[in-house]
């Protein structure tokens, strides 16, 4: 509720926004590759939201600030310099949204090694208290611990 502003600042500048416990996402969609002022606007909204949490004694971490373009092969060509709180950013290959890592392309290729690296992982981790454990219950948690990362935004992965 306290940061409930932010949004009212976004919408100033019709930039879309999402906002979760500790985490605010601001984006665009630029449909044509030349068109800047949205990119302007984004970058706008961003320094007056900065200057919000400021203003309100709130932390602002700009080293966990990201910026990923979506699209083509071509599209994903262009490279502009942001500056965003007089830091600059980097474009990132992929993001990671609500456990979901999303690449450029919007393939699911890094998820899947994202969910196989975690399932191996904790199937590893889970030989250390096998031998407290029974067989039936030892593979009720191997297939809890798959079970639940492969469910995980499963409607999002929906027919790809």
């Amino acid at each position: 509720m306290y940061v409930a502003p932010v949004s009212d600042i976004a919408i100033s500048y019709h930039v879309n926004i999402h906002q979760y416990a500790d985490d605010i996402q601001t984006y665009i969609a630029a449909v044509q590759p030349q068109c800047l002022d949205s990119l302007f606007q984004l970058i706008n909204c961003t320094d007056d939201i900065t200057h919000w949490f400021l203003e309100n004694s709130l932390p602002v971490n700009l080293s966990q600030t990201e910026a990923v373009v979506f699209g083509t092969a071509p599209r994903l060509r262009v490279r502009i310099l942001l500056e965003v709180a007089g830091t600059s950013l980097q474009f990132s290959d992929t993001v990671k949204l609500l456990g979901v890592v999303l690449d450029q392309a919007l393939s699911i290729d890094r998820h899947v090694s994202t969910i196989v690296s975690s399932c191996n992982f904790h199937i590893r981790a889970l030989r250390h208290i096998r031998p407290r454990l029974t067989l039936d219950a030892a593979k009720s948690a191997a297939v809890s611990i798959v079970g639940a990362r492969l469910d995980y935004c499963n409607r999002l992965l929906y027919g790809t």
